[in-house]
């Protein structure tokens, strides 16, 4: 209720008590008062300040003691922040330097990429070579299949004889000269029961392709030939490099699309009048891709180093 004008309100006569402490309570009030606010007491002795000794709690020494407990913690928290950007600004050093190496190692992987496909190549190079003097070495030689072991040694360049002038008859018998033709040791992979191959040398290369284009077209051949089959006579390198072009070549055969071989290793293909020549399996397959013909299945070969794109960047102060 407000005051009524003019009349004054009375003042206390003694303050004392008002800033004095409360007067400590009995056991049993103490035990009452302690019931009803939790056990608290508002009046404890501050323990870690001798200086204040026993006096009560005031906001002045309060705010003191929050104040020292602030500027301890947030001296705490500096050292730690200290530390921490000390450790992070190793860290990063650490990094850059990791990267750093990262880059100059790419770099040398791939100078090593580059000497290494250029070695590929010319290794590559030197075997074609290499192997296409063999084949030209063996280039009159014709490899026989199929002859039995009742053929006597003696008598099998007398049997090759009459089997070729049946394959090339316009031929004179007196050209087709054998300078030796002898059995060769059988693979290993061959069944014990297979026949072995008869290596045969032709004195006239003429001849000797006479015979190789006759096989491809031979008709009316006596019974007692009707097994042997004819080949030249090429290097293992040759034979090998020739397998790694077989999705090429299944594919040709499969669309009815003629080829031939060349030297060194080679596939020339005939299609619609044009011809195109093959050096390795990739362009084989790069050239089946383009005349739309499907490869049924690919082989997996072994790929050369390839270079490595730098990811690693240097790292930012």
């Amino acid at each position: 209720m407000a005051q009524q004008k003019g009349k004054k309100i009375p003042e206390r006569a003694d303050k004392s008590g008002f800033f004095t402490a409360r007067s400590t309570p009995n056991r049993a009030q103490g035990q009452h008062e302690a019931d009803q606010d939790g056990g608290g007491d508002d009046t404890l002795p501050l323990q870690n300040s001798p200086d204040h000794g026993n006096l009560p709690v005031t906001q002045e020494i309060l705010r003191a003691c929050l104040d020292e407990m602030s500027d301890k913690l947030l001296n705490k928290i500096q050292a730690s922040v200290t530390a921490l950007g000390k450790d992070i600004q190793e860290l990063g050093e650490r990094t850059a330097h990791v990267e750093n190496h990262m880059g100059e190692y790419e770099e040398a992987h791939n100078d090593l990429a580059d000497h290494v496909q250029a070695l590929e190549k010319q290794l590559t190079s030197a075997q074609l070579k290499l192997s296409d003097l063999e084949d030209r070495s063996r280039r009159q030689n014709l490899r026989a299949q199929g002859i039995t072991e009742s053929v006597m040694q003696a008598d099998i360049p007398k049997f090759l004889t009459g089997f070729f002038k049946c394959l090339i008859p316009d031929i004179p018998t007196e050209m087709i000269l054998l300078d030796r033709a002898h059995l060769v040791a059988k693979p290993k992979f061959l069944p014990a029961e297979a026949a072995r191959d008869t290596l045969t040398h032709l004195h006239y290369y003429h001849v000797k392709e006479a015979i190789l284009k006759g096989a491809r077209n031979r008709t009316n051949i006596p019974a007692k030939y009707s097994q042997l089959q004819i080949y030249a006579d090429l290097s293992a390198a040759t034979l090998q490099r020739r397998r790694e072009f077989k999705e090429t070549t299944e594919t040709l055969r499969e669309h009815k699309i003629p080829y031939r071989w060349g030297h060194p290793v080679r596939l020339i293909i005939q299609r619609n009048g044009t011809f195109t020549h093959v050096t390795t399996p990739e362009e084989g397959l790069k050239a089946l891709k383009q005349w739309d013909l499907p490869v049924r299945k690919q082989r997996g070969r072994t790929a050369s180093p390839q270079r490595l794109r730098q990811d690693w960047k240097k790292a930012k102060k």
